[in-house]
């Protein structure tokens, strides 16, 4: 009888989405897409690889699109609950915007592995980081991955404008509660545009993922959006806290979310140390959603600001292009092994495969202090050989610096005294063979891909330790 209702409630009220019953939902409009010539305003695109990494020699390209169309707005309906079955109603319809989308492919159509990872690039900053791109370029250029980065958000917009207004004077994003019908139609775009693929036709794996800030729309996205516009085939949601955004313009959302698990996309929750703080009231694995705590991480690292500093130094769109610092060394753990692993299970899953190895959360007090071992390093979590076979203490934040708030997600590096490196390891020869093992072990858990098992070792080798 209830079910019965319900039902008759969805035919009643097309526009309203009840929780717990899958439903199709109108899918969103299609929008346009206009490629930006490579030589328009400064020359490339703001927060984009060229100059950075050298895609040529990678057999890759970078190209850069206009998308435009016209978005809904969405309202919240009843009571918006920790277990995420939330409902919704679009609000208003037919608002025009036009932003853009930084695609990154393979130069040969033939390389490309049929999956597309689309990131809500993160603003909160006040211009587009792209975080997941820089944790796994090198994944995504090895494995044959074509990436876009979207202008999700007005700040990112506006900045865009004011950087290069040549360039992007087309841009404009009225508003945030515009950013998810806008997410929507990016997926959209991807799956209608074959130029966006370099000519590619036929059906494609789109991955939606988003860090920080992003993971939090995402998470509003992932509740309330995508069981009505069914754009993804998947979601990767990296360094959430346990609130959600709003779903319009809001400042704050739900204080509390977990992932609905009625979703019918496979969801990859990936975390840090600082993250998991603020999240552990929400931990959770169940047959649709996967929960990764990485040990000895922070919420942003070196490896990944490396390419921000050296966008940054390019775009002047932050302190006039100077370099990010902090009080001490940035944390400098290699949470982009377990992010290129984490993309491989959830594209994986997605297309219909088994779901990823689960984790042990990091060891934690009363879900407030994380417990550490005697060199200061968490204990649990996933583990990855540069944790288990430590030269250094690993922590989530820092503290000062020249750009205000990032310091205290960026975690640090405390070497190892020399006296305590002879202690773990007596001799090179030593720390390689231990180094190994603990790579191999991660390989054989599902934490390390082959290639990065390489690599990792590779560098112990060369690493003068002790």
């Amino acid at each position: 009888m209830r079910r019965a209702l319900l039902v008759l409630l969805t035919v009643l009220l097309p526009s309203l989405v009840i929780p717990g019953i899958a439903q199709a939902g109108p899918t969103a409009v299609t929008p346009t897409v206009a490629a930006i010539p490579a030589n328009a305003g400064r020359g490339w695109p703001v927060s984009g690889a060229r100059g950075v990494i050298d895609l040529a020699a990678r057999g890759y390209v970078e190209e850069e699109y206009l998308l435009s169309g016209q978005a809904d707005t969405f309202d919240q309906v009843g009571l918006w609950t920790e277990d995420g079955r939330w409902a919704t109603r679009v609000a208003t319809t037919g608002t025009p915007y036009t932003t853009r989308m930084v695609v990154v492919r393979p130069r040969d159509a033939a390389r490309f592995n049929g999956t597309v990872v689309v990131e809500w690039l993160n603003v909160s900053f006040g211009v587009d980081i792209p975080v997941d791109f820089s944790q796994s370029y090198e994944h995504f250029i090895r494995e044959g991955y074509a990436y876009v980065g979207v202008t999700t958000q007005k700040a990112g917009a506006d900045k865009l404008k004011s950087v290069d207004p040549a360039r992007y004077g087309a841009v404009n994003l009225s508003g945030d509660a515009l950013s998810y019908d806008v997410f929507s139609q990016a997926a959209q775009a991807v799956r209608a545009n074959p130029q966006l693929l370099g000519g590619r036709t036929g059906s494609v794996t789109v991955l939606g993922s988003g860090h920080s800030q992003s993971a939090l729309r995402l998470t509003t996205y992932a509740n309330a959006v995508q069981p009505v516009r069914r754009s993804y085939d998947g979601l990767l949601i990296h360094g959430r806290a346990a609130l959600a955004a709003p779903i319009g313009d809001g400042v704050v959302g739900p204080l509390s979310a977990r992932i609905r698990t009625d979703l019918g996309i496979p969801v990859f929750i990936l975390q840090s140390e600082t993250d998991v703080i603020t999240s552990a009231s929400v931990r959770q694995d169940t047959a649709q959603v996967r929960t990764w705590e990485v040990a000895g991480t922070a919420h942003a690292d070196q490896y990944g600001l490396n390419l921000y500093n050296a966008a940054n130094a390019r775009d002047k769109s932050i302190n006039g292009g100077a370099p990010t610092t902090c009080d001490k060394p940035i944390n400098s753990m290699t949470f982009r092994y377990a992010e290129n692993a984490a993309f491989r299970y959830l594209d994986r899953w997605a297309r219909g495969g088994a779901a990823p190895p689960t984790a042990t959360p990091i060891s934690m007090l009363l879900n407030l202090i994380i417990l550490r071992d005697g060199d200061q390093n968490a204990l649990g979590g996933v583990r990855l050989p540069d944790l288990d076979v430590p030269v250094a203490s690993y922590a989530p934040n820092n503290s000062g610096g020249n750009v205000a708030g990032a310091c205290l997600l960026l975690g640090t590096t405390t070497p190892l005294t020399p006296a305590r490196l002879r202690q773990l390891y007596p001799d090179h020869a030593t720390y390689v063979a231990k180094f190994t093992a603990a790579a191999d072990r991660a390989l054989r858990s599902g934490y390390l891909l082959q290639a990065d098992r390489d690599e990792a070792v590779a560098r112990a080798q060369a690493t003068p330790v002790p």
